[in-house]
């Protein structure tokens, strides 16, 4: 089983037919394994060429910076980050003000480490806040 996989059912309830934005994608390999239970799922990376080619129909794909989403406010019931932390915590407080917009009432941010480097730095910004469960460093953010 992929780490993907086992992220995907300890995150299952906020995953299961709920409208899911996945940022600073990569390969999406997060955002093909949620496809098996989610309505919908976006991905958004700023470089295509690492996108997996293995997409599923329930995926859709946008090159987009997360600091300036296109998206309406309130349109995704869960927002994650995986492995994508060390990668965008130069913009941390923009994307997570965008987040925060396009996430609908009720909804949850998972910041989601597995890697040194992501690890390391989500310790430092959300302290105690963030939970290792299984081999996956977790902070939640609800609105």
């Amino acid at each position: 089983m992929k780490n993907t996989d086992i992220l995907v059912k300890l995150l299952r309830a906020d995953i299961e037919n709920k409208a899911i934005l996945e940022v600073a994608c990569g390969a999406a390999d997060f955002s093909v394994s949620a496809s098996a239970y989610s309505d919908s799922v976006y991905c958004i990376d700023l470089d295509a060429r690492r996108l997996n080619s293995s997409l599923k129909e329930k995926l859709h794909f946008q090159i987009m910076d997360a600091s300036k989403m296109d998206y309406a406010d309130d349109t995704f019931d869960t927002i994650i980050l995986y492995n994508a932390f060390f990668h965008i915590q130069s913009q941390w407080i923009e994307i997570e003000r965008e987040c925060r917009r396009v996430l609908k009432a009720g909804g949850v941010i998972y910041v989601v480490g597995t890697w040194k480097l992501d690890v390391n730095i989500i310790i430092d910004i959300f302290g105690g806040e963030a939970k290792w469960q299984d081999q996956f460093l977790i902070a939640a953010i609800r609105k």
